[in-house]
C-alpha cells in the first residue's frame, strides 16, 4: 500500500492543481455518477471535533475515507490543532491502495479551491474587491486561491482578534504583491466595502447580517460546516437572489442554511446545487443581484484532491 506523508504531498500539490478537479467533483456529485458521499461528525467534551467524510463515484479509480480533526486545546501544549489522514481504496477490488497522512493539507487546499472557484464563477465579472472574515489558515488560502483566478485590487481582513488580523495582513502583503491589504475595524463596514465576501471562521453566532448586503455583492460562506456553527444570519439567505450549495441534502442538516430553510421553506425555490450550476454554466450574477454560496465540504473534493496527488506522483493502481 502506498504511504505518503505531509512533506511528500506538499512537494507535489498546489491549489492551482485543484481548481478544475474540484469543480468537476461538484458536477459529478450532482449527477448519476454519485454512489455515496456520507458525512459523520464527532464532538468531544474538550472542544475537539472529528469529521469523517467518504466518497464513491462511478468511473473513479478509487473511493475515499477521510478523517480530519480539530482540537483547539492542542495549541496550549505546543501541538498543532488540526490533523488528519485520507484513505484510498481500489474502486474495482476494494483493496486498500493508499494512505495520505496530509495533516489536513489537502482539506485546506481543496476547500480553498472550492471557495475560489465558486466565488469567481458567481461574482459579477467586474468585482475586484474582497473582504475575508477570519484570520486563520483558511482565510489566507481563500485569498491566495482567488487571486490566482481573478485580479484583485483590494482585500479587507476582518477578525475578532486584531493581533491575528495584523499578522495575516503582513503575510498577505508579502505573498500577494500588487494587492492593497487592509484590516477592517468593524465587520459591517468591512462587508459593505467589498464586492465579494468570504467567511472562514468557526463562529457559533452570526458575524454577517443580511441587512448589510447590497445589490451586486457575492458571499461565499465556508466556516460553518456542522449544525453548531453560524457565520451568516438568516437574513443573508432572504436577501440573496440566488443561493448555491455544495449539497442540498447535507445543507438541510449542516450549516446556517438548515436553520434558514426550516423557517423559510421558500428558500429552496431559489437554491441550486453547485454541480448543476457548473454543468449548465448558470451565471446569474450582476449589478442588480446578490448571490450566496454555502459550502459544508464534500468527500468528493477529498477524493479529487487525492487522485491528483497520486497522478502527479505517477502511481498506478495496485
Amino acid at each position: 500500500m502506498i504511504n505518503l506523508g505531509f512533506d511528500e504531498i506538499n512537494q507535489v500539490i498546489s491549489v492551482e492543481d485543484l481548481f478544475e478537479p474540484v469543480k468537476q467533483s461538484f458536477i459529478d456529485y450532482s449527477s448519476e455518477k454519485l454512489i455515496a458521499a456520507p458525512i459523520e461528525l464527532f464532538h468531544f467534551s474538550n472542544g475537539g471535533d472529528a469529521h469523517i467524510k467518504m466518497a464513491a463515484i462511478n468511473g473513479y479509480d478509487y473511493f475515499s475515507v477521510k478523517v480530519a480533526t480539530m482540537f483547539p486545546g492542542n495549541l496550549q501544549n505546543g501541538i498543532p490543532a488540526t490533523n488528519g489522514a485520507i484513505f484510498l481504496f481500489n474502486a474495482l477490488t476494494g483493496e486498500p491502495t493508499a494512505i495520505l497522512r496530509d495533516k489536513r493539507l489537502l482539506t485546506d487546499l481543496r476547500t480553498a479551491a472550492a471557495g475560489a472557484v465558486a466565488t469567481d464563477f458567481f461574482s459579477h465579472p467586474a468585482a475586484d474587491t474582497l473582504t475575508v472574515i477570519g484570520t486563520g489558515k483558511q482565510a489566507y488560502f481563500q485569498c491566495m486561491a482567488l487571486s490566482k483566478l481573478r485580479k484583485l485590487s483590494k482585500i479587507i481582513i476582518y477578525g475578532r482578534n486584531n493581533g491575528h488580523a495584523a499578522q495575516l495582513k503582513e503575510k498577505m502583503e508579502r505573498d500577494m504583491p500588487g494587492i492593497q491589504i487592509f484590516c477592517g475595524e468593524q465587520a459591517e463596514s468591512a462587508v459593505r466595502a467589498s464586492d465579494m465576501i468570504i467567511t472562514t471562521t468557526s463562529a457559533k453566532e452570526p458575524i454577517i447580517k443580511g441587512s448589510w448586503l447590497r445589490k451586486g455583492q457575492h458571499v461565499t460562506a465556508i466556516g460553518a460546516d456542522d449544525a453548531f456553527k453560524k457565520e451568516i444570519d438568516e437574513d443573508c439567505f432572504t436577501m440573496a437572489d440566488h443561493i448555491y450549495v455544495d449539497s442540498l441534502e447535507l445543507n438541510t442538516n449542516c450549516g446556517e442554511y438548515a436553520g434558514a430553510l426550516a423557517k423559510n421553506p421558500y428558500l429552496q425555490q431559489k437554491t441550486t446545487e453547485l454541480g448543476v450550476a457548473f454543468r449548465n454554466n448558470e451565471r446569474l450574477s450582476g449589478p442588480g443581484t446578490i448571490t450566496l454560496v454555502k459550502l459544508v465540504g464534500l468527500g468528493v473534493q477529498d477524493l479529487a484532491a487525492c487522485s491528483v496527488v497520486l497522478n502527479k506522483m505517477q502511481f498506478e493502481i495496485i
